[in-house]
């Protein structure tokens, strides 16, 4: 009762109007984790209360399960299916040829970082230098930006793979460790653990995180859902925001209960610094950022190449979304 209210109060003082409910249209929301945490918290709770339905979206949010493939390409072959993923892996699938489309960003700004125990004196990337780095199969370009931006000779930096776990970083396997600050960093430092955490966005990585995308497909026959879609996401994420306590209870009550709420609270308090980074608007992407990501892709995949920007960033649906703004 007391997040429905929370809620409320907020709607009633700032919303975007949504038209009244007719025919459902049918949605998945293909998550890039196989856990349902606070990252998707303004997802969750629009679910949870209802919004996403009386937008006439019949929305299924999936968790990645195991074995499940290139998220990329699953995308693409989808003619209903709303992506979230790591900016990098999205044009790394436009590169290859995918049909797919960024209708936005839930994350204006990358919160990518590298943790370490605290005894590294970890301040900058010059600081990685003669240290055993582990990153996921998906971080060498954005560490590379970041060295490169620090004038940081990469040769010197050991760098090997990580899965996702904190154990080799616990273990002393590795001295620094890829993570998001936002949640392994918040999750290590909620245990007790002596840890700091240097950003990529302080160095030079601009990239966007949880990039909503979707196949041309989708696009075309679900335009005006996915409309709505991001005008709910917008008053979720609000209302999350609004009460991070009781956002990361409901997170972690109803969907992910394993799941540490001390942990999950902390995380989602972090949160707006990366939601409205560039843009007051939810989801909001811009070709300024797009650009120099897509510089820092191609520069380390000389291999690849990418079409128009036009082709892979589709910016007129948060247009629309917020042209709709109520007084």
């Amino acid at each position: 009762m007391v997040r429905r209210t929370l809620a409320v109060a907020w709607w009633g003082i700032a919303t975007l109007a949504l038209p009244m409910r007719a025919e459902s249209t049918q949605l998945v929301m293909q998550l890039d984790l196989g856990v349902q945490n606070v990252q998707f918290a303004g997802v969750l709770w629009a679910q949870s209360e209802g919004w996403f339905s009386d937008a006439g979206i019949d929305l299924e949010i999936r968790p990645l399960p195991d074995g499940y493939g290139d998220l990329a390409a699953k995308v693409a072959a989808s003619e209903h299916t709303i992506g979230s993923i790591e900016s990098g892996l999205f044009l790394t699938g436009r590169a290859a040829g995918e049909p797919l489309v960024a209708i936005g960003a839930m994350f204006q700004a990358s919160p990518l970082c590298l943790v370490a125990k605290s005894h590294h004196h970890l301040r900058t990337p010059a600081d990685l230098v003669g240290l055993r780095v582990a990153v996921h199969g998906d971080g060498h370009e954005a560490l590379a930006t970041i060295l490169a931006y620090s004038g940081v000779d990469a040769s010197k930096v050991e760098i090997g793979e990580a899965d996702y776990g904190n154990g080799p970083l616990l273990r002393d396997e590795v001295d620094a460790k890829q993570a998001y600050y936002v949640d392994e960093y918040v999750h290590m430092l909620t245990a007790g653990h002596a840890v700091d955490a240097l950003r990529y966005k302080d160095f030079g990585h601009k990239a966007y995180s949880q990039v909503m995308f979707v196949s041309e497909a989708t696009l075309a026959a679900h335009r005006a859902a996915l409309v709505k879609f991001l005008q709910v996401l917008d008053r979720g994420w609000r209302a999350a925001v609004a009460a991070p306590e009781v956002a990361a209870k409901l997170v972690v009550t109803r969907y992910a209960p394993a799941l540490d709420l001390t942990y999950q609270t902390e995380s989602l308090k972090l949160m707006s610094e990366l939601l409205w980074a560039e843009d007051e608007r939810t989801g909001a992407t811009s070709p300024v950022t797009w650009q120099a990501n897509a510089a820092s892709f191609l520069a380390t995949h000389p291999e690849s190449s990418l079409p128009p920007m036009e082709r892979w960033v589709d910016f007129s649906l948060i247009e629309e979304a917020f042209a709709r703004a109520a007084p």
